[in-house]
């Protein structure tokens, strides 16, 4: 065996990777990731939000369960006293001493998805992700929408200041 084989060999063995939080998404009854027209995906774990999420850029001690994620630092030593050892990227502590991880998505105004708002707009809805197709519709992200709205090849975004309509679709204001 060459030197170069079994130095991989022993560093493989001992080196570690912690999974990141956000990488577990959502799959469909075949067990297909559900995935936009740019790749990106949902996750399970993750609270989506838009693209200024806080950087974390740490671990963190998670219990996962049916409900989400409830997520903490570890402890000074670096151990997880409870739940799985995960990477989040972006993420916020929370008053409890807990830790909020967010998969960010780009703006629907970046995206060119937004309107002008109507002289008297209704109550903003505050932030909501949707999937915009290739025809300008954009619908909330719902179970019942999505399969439809990926399929026109629709993208997963987040929109700061809208509301969903009587229609099934939903307006984002600039």
């Amino acid at each position: 065996m060459s030197l170069s084989i079994i130095l991989t060999t022993i560093l493989s063995n001992f080196a570690t990777s912690t999974p990141n939080l956000c990488d577990e998404v959502y799959v469909d009854a075949a067990g297909s990731r559900y995935m936009d027209a740019v790749g990106q995906m949902l996750s399970k774990y993750c609270v989506w939000t838009g693209p200024d999420a806080p950087v974390w850029d740490a671990d963190v001690c998670c219990t996962i369960d049916d409900d989400g994620a409830a997520c903490v630092v570890p402890d000074s030593n670096g151990r997880c006293a409870t739940g799985k050892r995960a990477y989040c990227e972006y993420g916020t502590r929370t008053a409890g001493g807990g830790v909020i991880c967010y998969q960010p998505f780009p703006s629907m105004c970046d995206a060119g998805f937004c309107i002008e708002a109507p002289d008297v707009p209704p109550p903003s809805q505050g932030l909501m992700m949707g999937c915009c197709g290739a025809g300008g519709a954009c619908h909330p992200l719902t179970e019942a929408l999505l399969l439809a709205c990926l399929d026109n090849g629709g993208t997963f975004l987040s929109c700061d200041n809208g509301v969903s309509n009587i229609d099934g679709t939903m307006d984002c204001w600039d």
